[in-house]
């Protein structure tokens, strides 16, 4: 399975909210740090910053738009 593209630092992403039980099935946040990839899966990962505060680590595979930080 080839990996999805890695959005960088600072990109605003939103994805397929993980909390089934959750009334938001869409869920955005901003990408805080490094990707990583399972070794296993190579499915890659991104820490990313919700507005609740809270951080998660996602699979980019549940991203289903990208928008990336302006460049100055």
């Amino acid at each position: 399975m080839a990996t999805k593209p890695c959005p960088g630092r600072g990109a605003v992403v939103t994805y397929l909210n993980p909390d089934v039980m959750h009334p938001s099935v869409y869920v955005r946040g901003v990408v805080i740090g490094a990707h990583v990839v399972d070794p296993q899966t190579s499915h890659t990962w991104v820490p990313v910053l919700r507005s609740d505060r809270t951080i998660s680590v996602l699979d980019t595979a549940n991203i289903v738009n990208v928008q990336e930080p302006e460049r100055r």
